[in-house]
């Protein structure tokens, strides 16, 4: 009886490693997501420099080493784009300087590639304290920098180069508070420039994906805002795709 007893007791052993391991397996396959938070207030002072930042991390990892960071600033109905690297600050972050000599709204895409992925998060700033720019900003949709970081949310958006007149899949990875969000309704909104907007609900993939197609009628930079919505969270937030 007691031979019997110590071969049970040594099957559940075996057992409960087995079942640890593959735990372990399995969080260990799990991907993780660069994530980058753009950090920049509005509205902007004129004439006076002000620090344009991000803070990158991969997964819980915060970045210090990525590829490439460059900020991309344009004053919206403006062509001219002025692209600048930045650099590490530590601890994720990464900045720049830049003063501002004309008032109005402008447009910065953080431009980040690293751990063999690249992630381009856009935002608005109003410049010069100017309450009716700062209404207009507001109505047309467009995502102040602290949205980025409403309810803990970080929206990742594959691929970011598109083939122009093809079919393609278009897919959000979303986390909310480190953890992937699952049962959410997810929406994309596709637009470029003066184009009628286009809506797409994506379907859910598993871990936080959530996947749509679409197919690109047109070359150039087309907005995605992504919308994210479950019982107690409505977050939007807004990227840049380019189309070949």
């Amino acid at each position: 009886m007691k031979v019997y007893i110590r071969l049970m007791l040594a099957m559940m052993v075996v057992l409960l490693i087995s079942a640890c391991g593959q735990t372990k397996d399995q969080s260990a396959d799990e991907p993780a997501i660069l994530n980058v938070k753009i950090d920049v207030k509005s509205p902007i002072e004129l004439q006076k420099k002000t620090e344009i930042a991000c803070i990158v991390t991969y997964g819980k990892e915060k970045v210090n080493d990525a590829d490439e960071v460059k900020f991309e600033i344009w004053k919206q109905g403006n062509d001219q784009h002025e692209m600048i690297s930045a650099k590490s600050k530590g601890n994720g972050k990464y900045a720049i300087e830049k003063t501002f000599t004309e008032a109005g709204t402008y447009s910065i895409v953080a431009h980040v590639t690293a751990r063999n992925m690249h992630n381009m998060p856009k935002t608005d700033v109003i410049v010069g304290d100017n309450a009716g720019s700062a209404s207009e900003h507001e109505e047309s949709g467009s995502d102040h920098s602290h949205h980025d970081d409403a309810a803990g949310v970080a929206v990742t958006l594959h691929p970011q180069m598109f083939t122009v007149n093809k079919e393609e899949p278009i897919v959000a990875d979303i986390v909310y508070n480190d953890q992937p969000l699952t049962a959410a309704k997810v929406r994309f909104e596709i637009w470029k420039d003066q184009m009628k907007h286009e809506f797409i609900d994506a379907n859910e993939q598993g871990s936080g994906k959530y996947q749509a197609k679409t197919v690109f009628k047109e070359k150039g930079t087309f907005s995605v805002k992504v919308h994210v919505e479950t019982n107690e969270l409505h977050e939007h937030q807004v990227k840049q795709v380019m189309v070949q």
